[in-house]
């Protein structure tokens, strides 16, 4: 009995050391902690602080053994490690309800560091600054009656099997029969690995929020994302959120949202024979064979730019007509200008927010019959979503004299031809790369040609028409993107009048205003490909026409009597929510 009795002492004292049987414990030694901790009853709690170590050559260092409602804490610089080739630091399997939140290192030297299969009803946060790492399935949640869990990760989350050729090394992985599992990618969140499969396996009903980085570091060539099972995977690619490598897609049922923000061109390369919709939650056009859009940009703003240039030219003739050249019928009149516009987006009819900031000039030449307009521009357009676009423009025309009409006023008209040079960048998201991004490029040519009459009135404000033309070829972005052409006929009327409202021998001072009603009269549908895949962009209603509203003071001043410069200042406002400020030098001389 003695001998019997002292053997199971040893075995006591054995069990004591190397598994803690604990209802609540707290490792914050600083130092190295070798005993297992398992759970024996629900609502246990453990914490890790203070810089210490749980490590041994054991599975399971911390086993929740099933118990519900348990509470695992790794503070900032703790560790939960096994060595030799041991798994599970954490193993809550069957386990219900448990909070695990690491902000320190959670460690396996095989497979599995959380291991959550068939797992309920289960929070995991991973904070910024937190490791959590494996060989392989780094969390599994592979039991098919997983159900409930949540994975929130701000920091970082990988796999290190770099010998694993064969297709099944995830860092993530849940099964194909699960249930409401949500993984969470927020923003600083990177989750990847090393080999050829998937990064994060969708099986099931799984939904995968990235706001952060998912990235299969062996290529973006391979996968990165998996969505299989027939219960239907939802994806949701969001913000500023990167993803490098293949979406690859079997089974059925499946959903793949973006969320990237309005105006944000992008374009994920897929793979396998699985059936999926797809949604862009910002109104983007989304097009399906991979996932593709691609911002509107030059396209949707054509015909607002080219209303803008008949108000600009219109303007000009205004102040050429009570100057010394028109009188005269002499020298050639000049003027450089320099303006900056901005305008609002809106996810209603789709506007697209951008900054334009134009500089040119104005030049006319006096004849007999007619005046000769030639106007020379250049610019650049700054959209929201990293899409640019300089221009560089020329248009030459004709300004006929005034003739009286039947209404007892004079009109006046001028009609011009032009032709834009287009040098359009952008830089899209996509997985086809090794960063998340790819800069493309685009140039091609665009022409038009404006017709616009003023009738010239003493009493009552100035009445103006102008009828606009504009075609574009089809053209190639230097990836994904190609335009079909387009043309579009647009019509204006507009209000103006000008009035001295102070002069003295060497100076004059103006006030200005101009009121126009811009409508597209005839807009073809924009086709465009991605990827070689047709789309279509017909542009809301709103956005065919415009109501702009400009104002501002004209001060001239004549130091000699040869030569007068003249300085504007003009305001502008129009109901695309366009905001603006136009500068205007004035320059007589001979030429």
């Amino acid at each position: 009995m003695c001998k019997n009795l002292k053997h199971l002492i040893k075995i006591i004292f054995f069990v004591i050391i190397h598994q803690n049987l604990a209802y609540s414990i707290d490792i914050d030694d600083g130092g190295v902690t070798t005993a297992k901790q398992t759970f024996t009853s629900a609502d246990t709690t453990i914490t890790i602080s203070n810089s210490s170590t749980l490590r041994n050559s054991l599975n399971n260092m911390i086993n929740i053994n099933g118990q519900d409602n348990g509470t695992v804490i790794i503070e900032a610089g703790s560790t939960v490690e096994t060595t030799g080739g041991k798994s599970n630091p954490i193993n809550g399997n069957a386990a219900s309800g448990l909070t695990i939140t690491n902000s320190g290192t959670i460690k396996s030297a095989s497979s599995k560091a959380i291991n959550l299969t068939d797992a309920t009803t289960g929070t995991l946060t991973n904070n910024s600054g937190g490791v959590i790492e494996a060989n392989t399935n780094t969390i599994s949640m592979f039991g098919a009656s997983t159900d409930g869990v949540t994975i929130h990760n701000y920091g970082t989350i990988f796999a290190n099997d770099v010998d694993n050729t064969d297709g099944g090394t995830n860092t993530i992985k849940s099964h194909d029969d699960s249930t409401n599992v949500t993984i969470n990618n927020n923003s600083g969140g990177h989750i990847y690995h090393t080999s050829e499969g998937a990064v994060i396996l969708l099986g099931g009903g799984a939904t995968l929020n990235n706001s952060g980085k998912i990235e299969n570091k062996d290529s973006p060539n391979v996968n990165s994302i998996g969505m299989s099972g027939d219960t239907g995977a939802t994806l949701n690619l969001k913000d500023e959120g990167i993803v490098i490598g293949k979406i690859n897609i079997s089974g059925s049922g499946h959903m793949i949202k973006v969320n990237h923000g309005m105006g944000r061109s992008y374009y994920y390369n897929t793979s396998g024979i699985g059936t999926y919709d797809l949604e862009d939650l910002d109104g983007n056009i989304i097009v399906k064979g991979s996932v593709g859009s691609v911002a509107q940009g030059g396209n949707e703003i054509l015909d607002e730019q080219l209303g803008h240039k008949s108000i600009n030219l219109r303007k000009s003739i205004s102040k050429y007509k009570r100057s010394e050249q028109y009188l005269n019928q002499e020298d050639a009149w000049t003027e450089m200008f320099t303006s900056f516009e901005k305008r609002q987006g809106e996810k209603e009819s789709f506007r697209l927010e951008h900054n334009n900031l134009r500089a040119g000039a104005n030049i006319i030449q006096p004849g007999q019959n007619s005046n000769q307009i030639l106007s020379i521009e250049t610019g650049r357009q700054e959209f929201a979503k990293d899409h640019n676009i300089d221009r560089i423009s020329l248009s030459a025309g004709l300004l006929s004299d005034e003739k009286q009409t039947k209404f007892n006023s004079n009109s006046e008209t001028f009609f011009v031809i032009g032709v834009t040079l287009n040098k359009s960048t952008r830089r899209i998201l996509t997985n086809t790369t090794t960063s998340g991004f790819l800069d493309i490029e685009d140039e091609y040519f665009n022409y038009d040609a404006v017709l616009g009459t003023k009738f010239l009135n003493d009493m009552i404000p100035d009445i103006s028409y102008s009828i606009g033309y504009s075609f574009t070829p089809k053209h190639e972005e230097s990836h994904f993107y190609k335009w079909e052409k387009k043309d579009f006929i647009n019509a204006s009327i507009a209000f103006s009048d000008e009035y001295l409202i102070l002069s003295d021998d060497k100076s004059k001072l103006y006030f200005n205003w101009l009121a126009d009603f811009r409508e597209a009269i005839m807009e073809e549908t924009q086709e465009f490909r991605v990827n070689n895949v047709l789309a279509e962009y017909q542009a809301d209603d709103d956005l065919s026409r415009e109501i702009t509203i400009t104002a501002g003071l004209d001060y001239e001043f004549q130091p000699l009597d040869n030569s007068l410069f003249s300085i504007n200042l003009d305001g502008l406002y129009s109901s695309q929510e366009t905001f603006g400020a136009q500068a205007k030098l004035y320059y007589k001389s001979i030429f």
